[in-house]
C-alpha cells in the first residue's frame, strides 16, 4: 500500500494548521482503508440505488470476488397473511431444447389394464410427460477413422485412397473437441492443466499437463490467421475499448520470476463485438502503440498517461471513465469519514449524487440507438454536467488538495475533457465498464493458474481468451466456437473462408449453442 502521509522536515509543532488536517484525514483514511480490508466487504457499491437496482464498479485487477447473494434477513422477517403482497415465485425456465429426450415409458401392469367393476380393457386416454435433467459424466472415446486404400486389379501403380480431414495438430491423437474440452476448462471454468490432469486420471487416461500445455500453445499458432483478422477488424471500428492488467510469467529474457508482465485488452461492444488479449512483457509506449498501430477512432481508457501521449501520435481521440473518478469518491466517501460521521454527509457524497445523476441517464437510454442516446444526453446530461462542473471549481479552491476527496476533485478536473466526451457523442459509452467486465474472466482465471511458465505460454493464454471472450460476447458457446475453428482452420485457405469464422459469422453461418449466463 503506498504511503499517503507527508514527511516534514519539521516537528508537529511547527506544522501550519493545515498540514495538520491533512495529516490526520490521510491518517483517517489509512486506518479506515486497513479496517475494510481486514474485516469489511471489498465490494463497491452506489449507496442508493438508481431505478431500484444497485449499481457496481470494481476494477477487474483489484477485485475478484463473487458475492452471496441470499438474503438471510428474509428469513427473519414474519410472513404476511395477505398473499397479495407476497412476492411471486419465479417460473422454472425449460430444459434447453437441443439436449436430447431420452424417454422412460412408465405403464401398468398387463393384470390392472382391466377394469375391476365392469371387466373391460382399460382405455388410454392422455399421458403425462415429467422431464428431468439427467447427468452422464464426461465419457471419452475413440475415434477411429478407417480410410480405404484402392488399386487397378490391371497394374500396381494406380493407388487411390479416400481423404482424411486434416488434423488440428499432425501426428497427434488430439481432435478438434478434445482440444476445445481442454481449453474451455482452462479458460472459460478456469480450471488449470493441473487439475484437468487429474481428472482424466480418474477416467484411466494419461493425459499429462505439460501435453496439454503444448497443445493450447499449438492452438493458438493454429488460430493466428483469425486472430489477426479479429485484430485489423477491431481497429476499423470507430470507437473501442483499451484496458491492461498485469499477468505473471516465470521464464522471461533479463527479468525476475517476480517481476509483472502485461496483457493489454481492447473490445468493441454493440453490433460483432470482439475483445482481444495480447501478451507483452512491459506496459510501455512501444506495447501500446503495436497494439494500436494507426488506430484513428476514439480509445474509451483510464488516466494512464501512454494513452494520452500516444493520442497525438497515432490521431486518436480519448473518452475518459466515469467509473475511475467515481472510484475515487467513493474511496473518499467510504474510508474519509470521520468517527461517528454518516455516510452520505460529505463532500464526496454530493459528487457521487452528481455522478448517479449521469447513470440515470444511461439507465433510461441503455440499448437504443447512438442518435436517441446522444439526443437524451444533449437534454439532460449536459445540465448535469454543468452544474457538477462548477460545484467543482467551488470546492478545488477549499478542500485540502491532497486529501482524499482534493485527488479526486483534481482528477475530475483534469480528465473533464474526456470524462465528457460521451455526452457529445452517442457512440461513447460513459465508462469502460464493458471491457472491465471481460478482463475479470481473465483475472478470475489468473487467480487459478497464478501464472504462465514461458512466454509461448502466455502468448497462447491471450490468443485463446480473445477467442472464448469475443465467442461469449457474441453470444456462442465457447466450446462450440473452439471446436468448429480447430476443425475447420486446417483447411481455411482463402480469405472468405477465413472471415467465415470469425466469431460473429460463425454464429450466422453454423449451428452453435447459444451462451447465456446469468
Amino acid at each position: 500500500m503506498k504511503k499517503t502521509l507527508p514527511k516534514p522536515n519539521k516537528n508537529l509543532s511547527e506544522l501550519s494548521k493545515e498540514e495538520l488536517l491533512q495529516i490526520i484525514e490521510n491518517l483517517t483514511v489509512q486506518n479506515n482503508r486497513l479496517n475494510q480490508y481486514l474485516f469489511g466487504s471489498r465490494t463497491e457499491r452506489f449507496f442508493g440505488e438508481v431505478q431500484g437496482q444497485s449499481l457496481i464498479f470494481n476494477e477487474a485487477e483489484e477485485l475478484v470476488e463473487t458475492e452471496e447473494t441470499a438474503s438471510v434477513s428474509s428469513d427473519c422477517e414474519p410472513k404476511k397473511s395477505d398473499s397479495s403482497n407476497s412476492k411471486p415465485r419465479g417460473k422454472r425456465k425449460p430444459l434447453p431444447e437441443y439436449l436430447a429426450r431420452v424417454e422412460t415409458i412408465i405403464d401398468l401392469p398387463s393384470e390392472e389394464k382391466t377394469c375391476s367393476l365392469h371387466g373391460v380393457e382399460l382405455q388410454k386416454f392422455a399421458e403425462e410427460r415429467i422431464e428431468k435433467l439427467q447427468i452422464i459424466p464426461a465419457k471419452a472415446f475413440v475415434g477411429v477413422d478407417v480410410v480405404y486404400k484402392y488399386k487397378c486389379p490391371c497394374c500396381e501403380t494406380k493407388i487411390v485412397e479416400a481423404q482424411r480431414h486434416p488434423d488440428p495438430i499432425p501426428k497427434s491423437f488430439a481432435s478438434s473437441g478434445l482440444l476445445a474440452y481442454i481449453a474451455t476448462q482452462k479458460y472459460v471454468d478456469h480450471l488449470p492443466l493441473a487439475r484437468q490432469e487429474k481428472i482424466f486420471e480418474r477416467a484411466g487416461i494419461d493425459l499429462d499437463r505439460t501435453t496439454m500445455a503444448r497443445w493450447m500453445i499449438r492452438c493458438e499458432e493454429i488460430a493466428r490467421p483469425l486472430l489477426g483478422l479479429l485484430h485489423d477488424d477491431l481497429l476499423n471500428s470507430p470507437v473501442i475499448h483499451a484496458d491492461e492488467t498485469t499477468i505473471q510469467v516465470l521464464n522471461e529474457p533479463n527479468k525476475t520470476a517476480e517481476s509483472k508482465s502485461y496483457m493489454w485488452c481492447l473490445a468493441r461492444s454493440g453490433e460483432q463485438p470482439i475483445v482481444f488479449y495480447r501478451y507483452y512483457d512491459n506496459r510501455s509506449r512501444n506495447a501500446a502503440r503495436d497494439i494500436l498501430v494507426d488506430y484513428g477512432g476514439i480509445v474509451i481508457a483510464d488516466a494512464y498517461k501512454v494513452y494520452e501521449s500516444l493520442s497525438s501520435e497515432l490521431g486518436f481521440t480519448l473518452a475518459g471513465c466515469w467509473a475511475h473518478a467515481r472510484r475515487r469518491f467513493w474511496e473518499a466517501e467510504k474510508f474519509g469519514k470521520k468517527p461517528g460521521e454518516k455516510i452520505g454527509s460529505n463532500s464526496a457524497s454530493v459528487a457521487l449524487s452528481f455522478i448517479r445523476k449521469l447513470y440515470e441517464v444511461e439507465t433510461e437510454v441503455r440499448g437504443k440507438d447512438a442518435a436517441l442516446i446522444l439526443e437524451a444526453r444533449q437534454g439532460r446530461s449536459t445540465l448535469i454536467l454543468e452544474e457538477f462542473h462548477a460545484w467543482l471549481l467551488k470546492k478545488e479552491a477549499v478542500i485540502l488538495p491532497k486529501s482524499p476527496t482534493g485527488k479526486a476533485i483534481q482528477y475530475t478536473l483534469r480528465e473533464w475533457e474526456k470524462l465528457t466526451r460521451f455526452s457529445r457523442d452517442g457512440r461513447v459509452a460513459i465508462d469502460n465498464n464493458y471491457i472491465e467486465s471481460h478482463i475479470k474472466s481473465f483475472a478470475v482465471g489468473r487467480k487459478n493458474f497464478l501464472f504462465a511458465v514461458v512466454q509461448a505460454g502466455a502468448h497462447a493464454s491471450a490468443g485463446l481468451y480473445t477467442l472464448v471472450e469475443s465467442a461469449k460476447a457474441n453470444g456462442i458457446e465457447p466450446f462450440d466456437y473452439l471446436n468448429l475453428i480447430f476443425k475447420e482452420l486446417p483447411v481455411a485457405k482463402t480469405q472468405e473462408q477465413l472471415e467465415s469464422l470469425l466469431p460473429y459469422n460463425a454464429c450466422q453461418t453454423y449451428q452453435l449453442r447459444p451462451y447465456s449466463p446469468k
